[in-house]
């Protein structure tokens, strides 16, 4: 049997080459990244909340008042992103509480702030 007959029988007797457990630990690290994800994605989804623009408002208000009556935007929008509240939401809520000429925006020292308008 020459050599060349030899090696093809082998190749195809043996489906697992000498590599094979490098392949098999990757595959098993997919897997486990793959349930890793899920997993999270469902605790984040289950997070979520949904909230009405009258919940939103008093939650804004009552964090405006818990600083003193003033907040700066980069702190309302921190505090949304930790509630997991999109900057849109908030915008548009802020934008009806200043129609509603519940809450007043300043610009101090190029800083955009929000105050609550004092009754009167």
């Amino acid at each position: 049997m020459s050599t060349r007959k030899r090696k093809k029988k082998e190749e195809q007797t043996s489906s697992v080459g000498i590599t094979a457990f490098l392949f098999e630990e990757k595959e098993k690290e997919l897997e486990k990244s793959k349930t890793e994800i899920k997993t999270t994605t469902t605790i984040t989804e289950s997070k979520k909340v949904e909230t009405t623009t009258a919940d939103l408002e008093s939650m804004i208000i009552k964090f405006i008042q818990s600083r003193g009556g003033k907040v700066s935007k980069d702190e309302l929008m921190g505090w949304a992103k930790i509630r997991g509240i999109k900057p849109a939401q908030i915008l548009k809520v802020i934008d009806e509480l200043s129609k509603k000429k519940m809450i007043v925006r300043r610009i101090i020292d190029e800083t955009f702030y929000y105050e609550l308008r004092v009754a009167g």
